[in-house]
């Protein structure tokens, strides 16, 4: 018998069912002054070939693969390390699933989280080497208090920072075009506002860099990543993955290193693509794509398909 994902705040209708799907830990209370965090956990060894080969060949070798994260990675092989990686997208707003077997909680929570970074999609360098650089923007929705919630602006430079660090005097809300830039010594998050398409020539309303510690990032690969994160401070409990529509990273860039003469620019062209599968949450769950030459990384929302 097929049976829907438990979610917060549903309680079990039958004994019987209670048996057939396990029990998750129960949520904290919630308060509108009591902002949700999600657990932003390491990069996990992904099972690829040890050059990216493009998106139709990971499609087919991970039809059936369970993942947390979805997006592109492009990997630097054995050439040159990634230096930086640099994207900007609209922070999507986050609804309540209407479709697929998380949906229609209304007391329920959903969430998003959209990054880029390097050595951030799928451990590239081994599981010795568990050094990691990423930034983005996490999105909630919690029908115990009032719907959609207030976006969770963060870099994460190292495993401990579970959380992520919030960036100082910066603000956004969903609709805005940010842009996430990183290296092996800083980031930089750029606020450009609403109602914006393109960032080049533009400039940004809000603007904040964070100088960090790059020591042990191996440049293994470039990322730009949809992920179901859990909920801080209850790594085990399944944060349904909220319907944000889709979200596109564009004017992606990545710099490679190239010896004393600096770095050598590219986009995400043969990058490898990834979707999130979650069984228990209807499969796949979003729809990745790179397009426009590399320009541009595309996820859409979508329920097993």
């Amino acid at each position: 018998m097929k049976t829907n994902v438990l979610l917060a705040g549903i309680s079990l209708a039958t004994s019987a069912l209670a048996t057939a799907i396990p029990v998750f830990p129960t949520l904290p209370v919630r308060s509108n002054t009591r902002p949700i965090r999600l657990l932003h956990t390491a990069p996990k060894p992904h099972q690829s070939p040890p050059q990216f080969q493009g998106a139709r060949i990971f499609s087919q070798a991970s039809e059936t693969e369970e993942s947390t994260i979805g997006g592109a990675a492009l990997s630097s092989g054995t050439g040159p390390k990634v230096t930086s990686v640099s994207a900007a997208f609209v922070i999507p707003h986050a609804r309540m699933p209407t479709t697929g077997p998380t949906a229609n909680n209304t007391a329920g929570m959903y969430a998003a989280s959209f990054h880029i970074g390097i050595d951030s999609f799928s451990a590239a360098c081994g599981a010795s080497k568990n050094r990691f650089l990423r930034a983005g923007v996490d999105v909630f929705w919690d029908g115990t208090i009032g719907g959609e919630q207030n976006p969770w602006v963060w870099y994460q430079s190292s495993p401990t920072d579970e959380d992520g660090l919030g960036f100082a005097n910066f603000s956004a809300v969903a609709g805005d075009l940010v842009r996430f830039s990183v290296t092996g010594t800083e980031v930089k998050v750029e606020n450009f506002g609403a109602n914006v398409t393109c960032v080049k020539g533009l400039e940004p309303k809000q603007s904040v860099v964070q100088k960090i510690d790059g020591e042990g990032l191996c440049g293994g690969e470039a990322a730009w990543a949809v992920e179901d994160f859990p909920l801080a401070g209850l790594p085990n409990f399944p944060v349904a993955l909220a319907d944000f529509g889709g979200v596109v990273f564009k004017e992606v860039e990545v710099g490679f290193e190239n010896g004393k003469n600096g770095t050598v620019s590219k986009n995400a062209e043969g990058a490898e693509v990834r979707d999130v599968r979650l069984a228990a949450q209807g499969g796949r769950l979003t729809a990745c794509e790179v397009v426009e030459g590399g320009k541009k990384v595309k996820c859409d929302r979508v329920v097993g398909e």
